[in-house]
């Protein structure tokens, strides 16, 4: 009796991923399922990038006049609100939303008054 193996291809399962940083992009083996960066410099230039940023756009958000991103809205923006859109406009953006998934939309904007 004779016996036909048939070998199998095992698929090289490689955990070598890309660094994050885009300065780095360097290829590496995560100690961790969840490592994005190579090593703990690469991780730190960006959180460090990031503290910055959000530093500078807090900034600007408290000394800057802002107005309300929407087309017909000209409200001027508190320091307190931290989005580009006034109150009113993201309200309305919402009851819209609702009323596209079928909602009725007298119902809705009764709701909200």
């Amino acid at each position: 009796m004779r016996k036909h193996f048939v070998g199998v291809i095992a698929k090289k399962v490689s955990n070598s991923r890309d660094c994050a940083n885009p300065d780095c992009e360097k290829p590496f083996t995560p100690r961790v399922y969840n490592a994005i960066y190579c090593n703990a410099e690469c991780r730190k230039i960006i959180t460090n990038r990031k503290v910055l940023q959000r530093y500078y756009d807090k900034k600007a958000r408290l000394t800057s006049r802002r107005i309300c991103l929407s087309d017909e809205c000209n409200t001027v923006l508190s320091r307190y609100n931290q989005e580009d859109i006034c109150e009113q406009c993201k309200r309305e953006r919402l009851v819209m939303r609702l009323v596209g998934w079928g909602w009725d939309e007298a119902k809705v904007r009764r709701d909200f008054k």
